[in-house]
């Protein structure tokens, strides 16, 4: 097994757990943004009509 590099070694433990938390706090503010978007999605209206779409039975 190889040593550690001596990049890892030279941060120090606050500096990580600093990361880690950065880490972890954008990934809740995305899981939340995408949650409430797929919420707003699903409660935002009946169908859609599209401008231009033929409407009226064929025949």
């Amino acid at each position: 097994m190889s040593a550690p590099s001596p990049a890892r070694e030279a941060r120090p433990m606050g500096r990580r757990v600093a990361e880690g938390l950065e880490i972890l706090g954008t990934s809740a503010v995305l899981l939340a943004y995408w949650g409430t978007v797929s919420v707003l999605a699903r409660v935002g209206g009946g169908p859609r009509r599209r401008r231009g779409e033929s409407v009226r039975p064929k025949g």
